[in-house]
């Protein structure tokens, strides 16, 4: 009996469909763990055997291109289709889709399992328990399959959800005046901004908690973390981040409500002139709680950003490389929060809110180098009280110490630094002759309260490359009086045109009308110190903001030098390497180069310094150090003095050194010139350490220098050697020091050499420090013995370019290092 077939439509697409496919997903399903059941064999090589497995058929990328399984309308297909699709299932023509039908009717009809024996029926429900067995563990992984990618889905459109709502707040909250000058508000203090910040923090918690509470309660999640280990660091990653989120979302709360209660004071200018404290006691109370709370909320997190694994979350590349350099700047972050948490202990005192502080402010003159920086010619006070600081007026130093009856006249510098420096009536023009700035600003305050008659709370000096950089974020400024606008480029030169320069110091007496040039010369300074001052007390928060940047890096630099006359606030400053101290380790190599141009004139701006040190290292860990240094003076501007360089030169090593040799330093043995013959027209020195123009090699004038035996006459060129003093002025370091003298376009190189024992340390460290004011080019080697390069315990550095901060310097382990090879070093040849 054959069974009526519906005659086929035209066309299939006419039939109604039912699309059967799978919930819509952004993630492959073959991301999807399977699950594993091994058959347990008797077999010795068991690992040997196939897995059978249950789990998901691979699929497609995205849902869309999965096929469609059409079913019509009609309840059987067309015979002819059938036919043919029978005759494929069985491999050899059977009768068909339609009889296998009735048969199984006729099988299963009551009359027949009636018919049935025992056996029979038995047998029967053997082979459909068999069938079940067969289909319910894939349906099973079908079920779960599905759940899964529903799980997954949902974890990671709640977890993109918080992200993007920190996301909104960043851009609520970012706004600067560099990037829109009209805004003069930032939008960290806009109210309404805030309260909206605050909603996302709250939604954000909100998508993140949820989350978390998903890969917490579900079942599936909790499955796969039992049975796949290679998808439990996933999960573990995901938990770690979704607690930092929500730990991140509290701070940010804490955050937002401090601000919320300054915000009124901090949008006026902050540095403006106001009978009003701008800071009271109540108000750092009120910071010291909100960092109280935040400070546990901020250790949960570092520590788990420290244990982090991003390879292990599901991010793009893009989000992968963006979150690494976040956590680059995680030891900054974390610094900068215990800075923030030490300071309110001592912003109290550092702000004048107990009491009125005063700080002698001091500027550095780079074109005549000293120890800390620069040549001391003006000063002024700069009180703080409240928070609000007063107006600071720069004056002459010249104008105390250059009167009759101040107590620099006749005195000499300290013992310490008495053997070279060679002027009389020493006083705090001269005093920073240590280059370790809390040594320099001890001894300034001392002279200060001798010569004055005034205590200061601190010291502060700065060079000009710090108000370069403020007029960077300031802009221009100009002086109507003087016709002059000056700029980060053109500072320097103006500032030494009317101080220095006869025709800049006569239009300084025209415009402020005044007939002494003493008086005269440094009045453009202060003029060009006042408006600049004004500048920065009505500048918008956005600005200090980056000033304050910008000054946090100076102190790292030490083109701006701070010392407190405050144990705890000093005691901070060197604590983050912002006290401009002069390195005293035992437990790493260490250089430091110092200069002191006793000229009386401008001429450090124009000569490089060029540092070049090879460093070997021996089996133990000592190190041997050759250094050469050069001196290219080239004046191709006004130097304000006498045309020869006289540089005195202090080279600062770890106490342990021992010193090996050197050259090129001056002696007290006259050699050409001045009273003792021309010297030759093409050099004087057997090495050649001293270059000049031909018939330029004449030492020339000297400033009057105490026990000077050519006292008002041409000095000559003396013979060269090793450094001349050993005795270290510095505790803690041995100090090899002596004069270099350079005349007018010349070029000097002198050399020293010197070995350091083991410091007990592995591999091997060496910090060199900068001198403020100067931008040295150093040229560093640092070699391993020479051998077994397998042997080593450290491979060759090699560093060359300007010192623009102190750098560490360390050894690294070697790498493919191939035996008996004395070539290990993989820098350029020495």
């Amino acid at each position: 009996m054959e069974y009526p077939v519906t005659p086929k439509p035209e066309a299939v697409e006419d039939l109604p469909t039912v699309e059967l496919g799978v919930v819509p997903a952004s993630k492959a399903v073959e991301d999807l763990p399977t699950i594993k059941t091994e058959i347990p064999s008797t077999s010795p090589q068991v690992e040997n055997l196939p897995a059978v497995r249950f789990g998901v058929v691979p699929a497609p990328k995205a849902v869309e291109d999965l096929p469609t399984v059409k079913m019509g309308a009609s309840p059987s297909l067309h015979f002819a289709e059938t036919k043919e699709r029978n005759q494929k299932s069985t491999g050899k023509g059977g009768k068909g889709l339609l009889i296998r039908v009735a048969q199984l009717k006729k099988t299963f009809s009551p009359s027949s399992l009636k018919q049935m024996t025992k056996r029979q029926r038995l047998s029967l429900a053997v082979r459909l328990l068999l069938v079940f067995c067969i289909l319910a563990p894939l349906a099973g992984g079908i079920v779960y399959a599905m759940q899964g990618l529903t799980t997954y889905n949902s974890l990671r459109e709640h977890a993109n959800q918080g992200v993007q709502h920190f996301q909104n707040i960043k851009t609520l909250l970012s706004g600067s005046t560099a990037l829109n000058p009209a805004q003069k508000q930032p939008n960290i203090l806009n109210e309404q901004k805030l309260k909206l910040s605050l909603k996302e923090l709250q939604d954000a918690r909100t998508e993140f908690t949820i989350a978390q509470q998903t890969l917490n309660t579900s079942s599936f999640v909790h499955l796969v973390e039992q049975n796949s280990s290679s998808y439990q660091q996933q999960i573990v990653a995901a938990r770690q981040a979704l607690g930092i989120g929500i730990e991140a979302t509290y701070m940010g709360e804490d955050a937002l409500h401090l601000v919320m209660k300054l915000a009124p004071k901090l949008s006026k200018p902050l540095l403006a002139s106001s009978k009003d404290p701008l800071v009271t006691s109540s108000d750092l109370a009120l910071i010291q709680q909100t960092l109280k709370i935040m400070q546990p909320r901020f250790e949960r997190i570092t520590t788990s950003l420290h244990q982090l694994s991003l390879d292990a979350l599901p991010l793009s590349d893009q989000q992968r490389a963006q979150a690494k350099q976040y956590l680059q700047l995680l030891p900054q972050v974390e610094q900068g929060f215990s800075l923030a948490n030490n300071l309110t202990s001592v912003a109290g005192w550092l702000l004048g809110v107990d009491k009125q502080r005063t700080f002698l402010v001091q500027t550095m003159d780079r074109g005549e180098l000293r120890a800390t920086g620069g040549f001391n010619g003006q000063y002024g006070e700069l009180t703080v009280s409240g928070g609000r600081f007063s107006p600071l007026t720069l004056k002459d130093i010249s104008l105390i110490e250059y009167v009759a009856g101040n107590p620099t006249n006749g005195q000499l510098a300290p013992s310490a630094y008495r053997s070279w420096w060679p002027f009389a009536n020493w006083g705090v023009r001269d005093a920073n002759l240590s280059a370790d700035f809390p040594t320099s600003a001890k001894i300034i305050t001392d002279l200060y309260h001798s010569e004055v008659n005034r205590d200061v709370d601190g010291v502060i000096m700065f060079s000009p490359f710090l108000i370069e950089r403020v007029l960077e974020v300031t802009g221009p400024i100009t002086i109507n009086e003087y016709h002059e606008t000056i700029t980060s480029q053109n500072l320097e030169e103006r500032l030494h045109y009317y101080q220095l320069d006869n025709a800049g110091i006569r239009k300084a007496e025209l415009v402020e009308h005044v007939e002494d040039p003493a008086q005269a010369r440094k009045l453009f300074t202060s003029r060009l110190a006042k408006v600049l001052m004004e500048r920065i007390q009505s500048a918008p928060l956005n600005d200090l903001l980056l000033l304050g940047t910008m000054f946090m890096q100076n102190l790292k630099t030490k083109d701006l030098e701070v010392y407190l006359n405050n144990e705890q606030a000093q005691s901070l400053l060197s604590r983050y390497g912002y006290a401009a101290e002069i390195d005293r380790s035992t437990t790493h190599d260490g250089l430091y180069i110092v200069q002191a141009n006793v000229s009386a004139s401008k001429a450090s701006q124009f000569t490089r310094s060029i540092f070049k040190d090879n460093v070997t290292l021996d089996a133990q860990g000592g190190a041997t150090h050759v250094l050469q240094i050069r001196l290219a003076y080239n004046q191709i501007g006004s130097v304000y003095g006498l045309d020869t360089l006289r540089d005195y030169v202090r080279i600062y090593v770890p106490s342990s050194a021992k010193f090996l040799g050197g050259d090129g330093f001056y002696t007290n043995d006259p050699l050409c010139g001045g009273g003792f013959g021309t010297c030759s027209r093409d050099g004087i020195y057997s090495h050649q350490q001293l270059i000049c123009p031909p018939g330029q090699y004449e030492a020339g004038a000297s400033a009057p220098m105490l026990d000077d035996p050519y006292y008002q006459q041409w000095h000559p060129l003396n013979q060269i050697g090793e450094p001349t003093n050993f005795q270290s002025d510095e505790p803690g370091r041995a100090m090899f020091a002596g004069y270099l003298v350079v005349p007018k376009n010349c070029t000097l190189s002198a050399s020293v050499s010197w070995y350091v024992p083991p410091m007990g340390k592995d591999p091997y460290q060496l910090l060199v420090q900068r001198q403020s004011g100067t931008f040295p080019e150093l040229d560093l080697s640092l070699l391993p013995p020479s051998g077994n390069c397998a042997s080593l315990s450290s491979q060759g550095v090699y560093y060359n370019g300007p010192l623009t901060q102190d750098r560490l310097f360390q050894s690294k382990s070697p790498t493919n290092a191939v035996a008996n090879n004395n070539n290990c070093y993989p820098g350029p040849g020495v």
